[in-house]
């Protein structure tokens, strides 16, 4: 475990050996810009799945790679474009970073976002923009001495246009990214309810033993259909509340507010519910829907959320 202690009263990052030389680094508690990476280490150097949100946050991880090995990290694959898992490759000074080729794409078109009115009370440091070195599409192994490590796309828009996962196949352990919030609310506004239902499907055919989400505690064995299976149920939970929506003629954020939670009213981040209804609006075939834009979804996801920001303890 590293011993940095930035993080307040949320404890430091989690590293947790899940395979020989493999690596989890799980923030808890997974909530906004609060996510997981991971590494693997070589002979002579480390490959790392995703950077992390502010430059602290950053410096941390780099902490904990350090105190298991002095290797330096050579390769960062970023599973998605998404500031909380591209902020720190700047900080990698010594890597390539590779990506999808749309996961490029959108990063070059949005920089570095502003997000302070959103989430003032985060302390983001001094970021710097890096884009991915090296793109792909379709799939491509990395070689880590005698280990591979097989990137591969799903094809289709799941949680992003762009999304990657990791796979080692020799140990079992699958990273994901955001294609899984394990005790979170999944988020789609950024893609597609019924890809990221798709990716949980693909994810459950490799057959992992170990299986490192974007955003929760990692997980294995019995578990994994468990945590697929609670994934699963709150998608389509937001297709058939979306479905009755639109029978009702309600906008996305009144169904949001005449829909009960229920069982995934436990889940961090509930205002998404308002933002996967706009995608979910989007993607049903029966409703007379115009897209509004990214601002006005994440506008109702405040409004949902009786005027309050999303809680970001980033």
């Amino acid at each position: 475990m590293s011993s940095n202690h930035l993080h307040g009263d949320l404890g430091p990052g989690l590293l947790e050996e899940v395979a020989p030389k493999v690596f989890s680094y799980v923030q808890p508690d997974g909530t906004w810009f609060i996510n997981n990476t991971g590494f693997i280490v070589g002979e002579s150097a480390v490959v790392s799945i995703d950077t992390t949100s502010t430059e602290l946050r950053n410096r941390a991880y780099l902490d904990a790679i350090a105190s298991v090995t002095k290797n330096p990290v050579t390769l960062v694959v970023n599973t998605h474009h998404h500031a909380d898992h591209t902020h720190g490759n700047y900080l990698f000074t010594d890597a390539t970073i590779i990506s999808h080729t749309t996961c490029r794409k959108v990063m070059m078109a949005t920089g570095i976002p502003d997000y302070r009115a959103a989430f003032p009370g985060v302390e983001w440091g001094d970021l710097r923009f890096r884009a991915p070195d090296l793109t792909f599409e379709g799939s491509t192994t990395v070689h880590l001495d005698d280990l591979d490590i097989e990137l591969f796309d799903l094809g289709h828009v799941a949680h992003t246009d762009g999304d990657v996962l990791a796979w080692l196949p020799e140990h079992g352990v699958l990273f994901t990214g955001d294609l899984i919030f394990h005790g979170g609310t999944p988020f789609a506004l950024f893609g597609s309810i019924q890809g990221t239902l798709d990716a949980l499907d693909t994810i459950e055919e490799q057959g992992a033993d170990v299986i490192v989400p974007g955003h929760g505690p990692a997980f294995g064995g019995r578990e994994i259909g468990k945590v697929l299976d609670a994934q699963r149920a709150y998608l389509q939970f937001v297709q058939e509340a979306a479905a009755e929506g639109v029978a009702s003629a309600r906008s996305p954020v009144e169904q949001a507010s005449a829909t009960d939670l229920g069982e995934f009213d436990r889940l961090t981040d509930a205002e998404r519910l308002a933002g996967n209804l706009h995608v979910a609006y989007r993607e049903n075939p029966e409703a007379d829907y115009e897209w509004v834009g990214f601002e006005n979804a994440i506008g109702d996801m405040i409004a949902f959320n009786g005027g309050m920001l999303p809680r970001c303890l980033a």
